[in-house]
């Protein structure tokens, strides 16, 4: 069994001694552990090829040349998976979601997978799809999100937005933690009931892949406002239903006269949030009939309907030194 820590923090701050300690309880009971720091990574963001070579022949064969394809097998290859951030402006650091966007996503979507192993390796268009088995081992994972910060409005985004790197694959995320550092002794090594916290984190994890995959229970200390994913945030209209940005399921919420909120989803609801493998496959379904419908495209007319913007109002481009 091994659980690998991934930072997104500076070498040796807040972040990485939280994930390290969480990792030290994860070793504690019993897993083999490692870390990666993502700073020493040389990551680049995706150019959206119009025909992606890692969909069609793995990571390796991505035409852009950098460490994505070894932080991508270092996460196929573990079982558990603590993720770290800080919150620098309201969201977790940029580099997360480069990485995400060049080797997670649609990619890894694990329910994509399993309707390509149906069509004997095809993509919805009936292109050829990478098949990585390692996609179907079971995993749990967890997340710590801390930022300077003595109210948590300022760190709204820090946990929610981590789930876009682990929803497609069906990484189960059972525990989660959000720090705020600012007075509060200079440095989180420090923080004595953060680092014991971080510790137990990581026993969750361990705790969580020795049970079947699908029964695996929320071990965090908050339970959250949805109990899929356990976040606090909520998109309200002018009228019920409401819903969970971060799992795309529908609720009620109600208040009562002493202003007390009572939101509810239903089990059915629950079933269809997109961090299992039934709202994923919503998603494949909704993007199956764009593709039949691209089929049908006049591309020649958008090609003539673009003409006109080609080149319109464009900044000149800087600059840059040649290299030898």
């Amino acid at each position: 069994m091994k659980v690998l820590g991934l930072s997104s923090g500076r070498k040796m701050q807040n972040t990485e001694v939280l994930i390290k300690s969480a990792l030290m309880g994860a070793e504690e009971a019993g897993a083999e552990v490692e870390f990666i720091r993502m700073q020493d990574l040389d990551i680049k963001p995706c150019i959206f090829c119009k025909v992606c070579l890692f969909q069609q022949k793995g990571p390796e064969a991505c035409v852009i040349k950098d460490d994505g394809p070894y932080l991508y097998n270092h996460i196929m290859d573990n079982d558990g998976f603590i993720l770290g951030a800080p919150v620098y402006s309201l969201t977790p650091p940029g580099i997360i979601k480069m990485f995400e966007d060049r080797m997670m996503g649609p990619k890894t979507d694990k329910s994509f997978i399993i309707e390509a192993k149906k069509v004997g390796g095809k993509d919805r268009m009936g292109g050829p799809r990478y098949i990585d088995e390692r996609l179907f081992k079971h995993r749990v994972g967890a997340f710590i999100s801390l930022g300077g910060a003595t109210t948590p409005n300022w760190l709204s985004f820090g946990l929610a937005l981590l789930h876009t790197m682990t929803f497609p694959p069906q990484i189960n995320v059972v525990d989660q933690m959000q720090v705020r550092t600012v007075g509060r002794k200079g440095h989180a090594v420090m923080l004595d009931e953060e680092m014991a916290r971080a510790r137990k984190m990581g026993q969750n994890v361990v705790k969580a892949l020795k049970q079947p995959e699908g029964k695996e229970k929320w071990m965090g200390d908050e339970p959250g406002i949805c109990p899929v994913c356990h976040s606090d945030l909520l998109t309200v209209g002018k009228k019920n239903p409401i819903e969970c940005p971060v799992c795309g399921i529908f609720g009620t919420i109600k208040v009562d006269s002493d202003n007390n909120i009572t939101v509810t989803f239903s089990k059915k609801e629950q079933a269809r949030s997109r961090l299992t493998i039934a709202g994923k496959l919503e998603h494949f379904v909704e993007l199956s009939g764009y593709a039949r419908f691209m089929k049908n495209v006049d591309m020649k007319e958008i090609e003539r309907r673009l003409e006109k913007f080609k080149g319109y109002a464009e900044v000149n481009k800087p600059v840059r030194k040649k290299t030898k």
